[in-house]
């Protein structure tokens, strides 16, 4: 059988060979290739290099030129239209027509962008050096020195809403934010007792409304003041029965809030967002506390989904 086959395959080859000797048809070799590629990189007879001559190359890079010209003068005046157009202090989409209408609400410390958990081990400050490094890194930004100029504004004076000068921006003053938590004490956590910052996220243009007495919500009806309602109240509490029962205490400070002196923001120079300290009094050692902040003024809305007007963290004390 193995015979068979070898004796059939040796006379298809014999056909096959006969048949190309027959046509006058010849196999291409290697060499023919090489020759071939030379002849295309530069033709002696017709003078054509790579297919074209060298007029045919001429017109052709020409053509290319032009084309990139056009296009980087349409580019360039695309972009002259939109430098025009925008302006660079004033977003063009602002209040109902923008998408940023509330603003939300952001917490340190958060060393790490892909949690919100603040975990440490009470009194071994290996365990929580990195959150009063971002602590202090932030707290920095709003040194009394760092706040001087012209553009800058004293508004310790004011008790209600700022009405002049609104292109200046007011100073904040650390001090506001009281004597606990401070760098001295490393921000409570060497006693287990950790203080959050809290700030709210800026809003071109945004101006807090005040509740009055029928509007204000129960939530903080007890810290609201018919006299000195211009403030936005934050609340925190747990997101569960767990948590609520050992979480403990919770101190603020400012105990207000935000006040409304410090709004809006007009992409002033050297604005500073207002700040407040959330400080957990008694925590439970071991619980995990899962815990949601909410900024309160008569035109703040509220998403847990989008985390609109508030913000939500977890802390554990070991």
């Amino acid at each position: 059988m193995a015979s068979q086959a070898s004796a059939y395959s040796a006379a298809s080859s014999a056909l096959y060979q006969s048949t190309i000797a027959s046509t006058g048809i010849q196999r291409e070799t290697f060499g023919d290739r090489i020759a071939q590629t030379k002849l295309w990189l530069y033709n002696p007879e017709d003078g054509t290099v790579m297919g074209r001559t060298p007029v045919g190359w001429v017109i052709y890079i020409v053509c290319i030129f032009v084309f990139l010209c056009c296009l980087l003068a349409m580019s360039s005046v695309f972009c002259g239209i939109f430098y025009w157009v925008i302006d660079w202090n004033n977003p063009t989409l602002q209040g109902a027509s923008s998408i940023l209408q509330t603003p939300g609400m952001s917490f340190r410390p958060q060393p790490f962008i892909g949690t919100t958990l603040v975990r440490f081990v009470k009194g071994d400050i290996t365990t929580y050096a990195h959150h009063l490094d971002h602590i202090e890194a932030y707290i920095q930004y709003y040194e009394n020195a760092l706040q001087v100029g012209d553009r800058y504004k004293d508004c310790s004076e004011i008790r209600k809403r700022r009405t002049e000068e609104l292109d200046k921006v007011c100073v904040f003053d650390p001090i506001v934010l009281g004597g606990d938590c401070v760098k001295q004490q490393n921000y409570g956590f060497d006693d287990g007792q950790p203080c959050i910052l809290l700030k709210l996220n800026r809003v071109f243009g945004w101006i807090p409304e005040e509740f009055t007495a029928e509007t204000v919500p129960a939530l903080i009806k007890e810290k609201w003041d018919a006299n000195d309602p211009w403030w936005i109240h934050v609340r925190c509490d747990g997101d569960d029965d767990a948590t609520r029962e050992n979480m403990g205490d919770l101190s603020y400070f400012p105990q207000q809030g935000f006040h409304f002196k410090y709004f809006p923001f007009r992409n002033q120079q050297g604005y500073r967002s207002p700040l407040m300290f959330l400080r957990f009094e008694n925590p439970q050692p071991g619980v995990l506390l899962m815990m949601t902040c909410r900024a309160f003024a008569k035109n703040i809305i509220h998403n847990h989904v989008e985390q609109v007007g508030q913000v939500h963290f977890e802390v554990i004390v070991d």
